[in-house]
């Protein structure tokens, strides 16, 4: 992040502190796309994610004075708080239990799109895609917070209620799968995960 990008966003976050409702604009606008692309991949109903979504600013406007966010970590307390909402709207459906843990993942990735040809890119999006469909969900989860939303391992660690350590081994475990099954489909992508902000 540049300087002068750091200077808006800390003056922004400051003036949202105060209860300034455009500022509260530029952070709903900031992560609204972000929050929507990972809500659907955990309930397929968008109006619910969309009032999910709504819900999580609503809390943390209210909250603003009083929750432990900060304008650099603000994607992940969103991405954090919406996806313990929709995990509530799920119960209630009786769509995910406490033995199993488990949420239907559904990826869709978009770190494969950096290498491929144009006239190629459907199928093997498609391709990529199914392998990556084969993966556990808690690893299919991981890959995706990481790579596609630039979650710090700690980050992803909270996300998935599960330790730093239990974090890295899922994500290598996610990418040592995926490359023995590009493997398996002749496919050489190198520069597949390639994460979006230094490691930790």
């Amino acid at each position: 992040m540049k300087y002068s990008d750091k200077n808006l966003l800390e003056l922004e976050w400051n003036a949202f502190l105060s209860g300034n409702k455009e500022s509260f604009a530029y952070f709903y606008n900031l992560h609204i796309d972000a929050l929507f692309q990972y809500g659907i991949k955990i309930m397929a109903d968008e109006d619910s994610v969309k009032d999910a979504i709504q819900e999580v600013f609503l809390d943390l406007y209210l909250k603003r004075n009083s929750n432990s966010a900060d304008p650099y970590r603000l994607k992940f307390y969103l991405l954090l708080a919406l996806k313990r909402n929709l995990i509530k709207r799920l119960k209630k459906e009786r769509r995910f239990t406490e033995t199993t843990n488990e949420i239907d993942f559904v990826p869709e990735y978009s770190i494969e799109t950096r290498i491929i040809d144009k006239e190629q890119e459907e199928e093997i999006n498609r391709r990529i895609n199914k392998l990556l469909s084969q993966l556990p969900a808690k690893q299919k989860e991981a890959i995706y917070l990481r790579f596609n939303q630039a979650l710090e391992y700690t980050e992803v660690a909270q996300v998935l209620n599960i330790s730093v350590e239990s974090a890295r081994k899922q994500i290598y475990r996610a990418i040592k799968s995926v490359k023995e099954l590009l493997k398996s489909e002749n496919i050489n992508f190198f520069l597949l995960f390639t994460p979006n902000s230094s490691t930790t």
